[in-house]
């Protein structure tokens, strides 16, 4: 006859969880439900349970991990207007989620139609405080957040 009975409450020694044999699969093997996880266990591995003993979850004040911080300048080399103003979009969103407070956005000289689109784009943002082209290089503009 086996130890544990199917409804049992058990403690699973290797993974220090309480859990709920969920069938007796032979004198000495039961399936046992943690939490979502379903395992099969030796008789061994198993701890007789009187009451549900509650695995450790998350506490309210669990922090959630900081978002990743995005790059410090996005190069715009080699985009359409369009491209350039969606990838600087999507920069911005990361950037203003981040702790930075000092970016750079490389749109290079050219025909200056991506600087004329960029400087509209940032001007419209209320999270750019501002902006202006470097002073140690003109095909790039410095903002600030």
């Amino acid at each position: 006859m086996s130890s544990f009975s199917e409804g049992d409450y058990v403690l699973v020694k290797a993974l220090k969880k309480t859990g709920t044999v969920q069938e007796v699969l032979t004198n000495t093997r039961y399936k046992v439900l943690v939490g979502s996880m379903s395992l099969i266990c030796r008789e061994t591995e198993l701890v007789s349970s009187n009451a549900p003993i509650p695995n450790k979850q998350l506490s309210a004040t669990h922090k959630i991990p900081p978002y990743p911080r995005p790059q410090e300048s996005l190069d715009l080399h080699g985009r359409t207007v369009d491209e350039a103003i969606r990838a600087l979009d999507a920069w911005l969103d990361k950037v203003v989620l981040s702790d930075l407070s000092r970016v750079k956005v490389i749109h290079g000289l050219g025909t200056g139609r991506v600087l004329a689109a960029v400087h509209a784009r940032l001007r419209e943002l209320p999270a750019v405080k501002s902006f202006k082209v470097s002073e140690f290089n003109p095909g790039e503009t410095d903002v600030y957040l």
